[in-house]
């Protein structure tokens, strides 16, 4: 097996897109949606979710031979290659670095509406300018860091971020060149009716959503997944720095120190998003064997999630805790110093554990054993 041939499992290989419209009628509803158009173009709007069959497909026949659990190691993959918690960060996120909370701060530092909407255009441009060098420092990174005999397989993943990035660049020199020129007129009648009524609302939204999913993707749809991650962070300091030296030093703070509310304004994108990226990362290496040199050799996916054990079955050992039999059973104790029992009962062909506890929760209730060792570690007799 060659060094590359790691690279072709999830999640850096995608699965072919679903059924549905495609070819010239998909391309012109596009052309009338302005959000399918950015979608298209940078990436989805909620994080892509593998299926079952989709990661069996890619793992060729002998998906059923991966690691000791067979098929249901397969659903867990499948499962996992879109992970909750990166899914649930990445609104807050992406809102921090699109400056919400400057928006906010500045309506009440400031003097009044125009001067924060005025500043969310600069940084909109600023963020089409500096999106394109962040994305070449995170695929250079990558690039550098393969094992030799790989980089050809890593450059090939980073290729349609970098195309990405590449149309990014052009417009943003294009409305520059446009601005530079200043190619002002004076529309007619029917010109201002057209730009009101169409194109204004279509280009609003298709910016907003671009500006959106810039944050969110971070040019790294279809590509390696360590690119989202990195990426965002040169993306948002890049910006934070730009604005504040060729906007805010100059215009706003000329010779003068600017509140703590700006700093803090200034800083929460930055600082969120790098911390949210280092979760991701950790993340994509603790649960999906995603390294920064390779895939990781030794890794295998997580033991698929048992089902809930029956509350008839809870009930029934309750009855015996209650009668005294648990008395007879084996004792465990975890990391937090609870103490379950191994009761007669079997659930998912593992023996279920009781916890002595004074009330059931989501963590601390009648479960099989490996599911309570994946919430309360390793279990030592008592």
């Amino acid at each position: 097996m060659s060094a590359t041939d790691a690279y072709d499992r999830p999640p850096y290989r995608f699965p072919a897109a679903s059924a549905g419209l495609s070819g010239g009628g998909a391309w012109a509803l596009d052309v009338l949606l302005p959000w399918r158009l950015a979608r298209r173009i940078y990436g989805p709007f909620r994080m892509f979710r593998f299926s079952a069959g989709d990661v069996l497909g890619l793992a060729g026949p002998g998906a059923g031979g991966l690691g000791p659990y067979g098929r249901p190691v397969v659903s867990a993959l499948a499962e996992q290659a879109a992970d909750p918690l990166i899914e649930r960060l990445l609104l807050p996120r992406t809102l921090l670095c699109l400056g919400v909370l400057a928006f906010v701060v500045g309506l009440f530092t400031g003097n009044g509406l125009l001067e924060p909407v005025e500043q969310g255009f600069t940084d909109a441009l600023l963020m089409l300018g500096t999106g394109p060098v962040a994305l070449l420092l995170a695929c250079a990174l990558l690039v550098a860091l393969a094992r030799p005999g790989t980089r050809a397989c890593v450059l090939r993943l980073c290729l349609r971020p970098l195309l990405t990035a590449l149309v990014t660049a052009a417009f943003c020199a294009l409305f520059l060149y446009w601005m530079s020129r200043r190619y002002d007129y004076l529309p007619n009648g029917a010109t201002w009716v057209l730009l009101g009524v169409f194109v204004g609302p279509w280009l609003l939204v298709f910016f907003g959503s671009v500006l959106f999913l810039i944050h969110r993707n971070s040019f790294g749809t279809g590509g390696h997944p360590l690119v989202r991650p990195l990426a965002g962070v040169p993306l948002v300091w890049l910006t934070a720095i730009a604005h504040f030296i060729l906007v805010d030093a100059v215009q706003a703070y000329p010779g003068s120190r600017p509140l703590p509310a700006y700093w803090v304004a200034l800083y929460a994108g930055p600082v969120g998003v790098t911390i949210t990226a280092g979760i991701e990362v950790w993340l994509l290496r603790r649960r999906h064997g995603v390294g920064f040199r390779r895939p990781l050799p030794d890794w295998r996916p997580p033991p698929p999630r048992v089902a809930r054990v029956p509350d008839g079955l809870v009930a029934r050992l309750g009855a015996d805790v209650a009668a005294g039999a648990a008395f007879q059973w084996p004792q465990w104790i975890d990391r937090n110093g609870v103490v379950w029992a191994q009761t007669p009962a079997v659930h998912a062909r593992e023996p279920v554990m009781w916890p002595y506890v004074h009330a059931f929760t989501e963590q601390l209730r009648p479960t099989p054993r490996s599911e309570a060792e994946r919430v309360a570690g390793p279990l030592r007799p008592r």
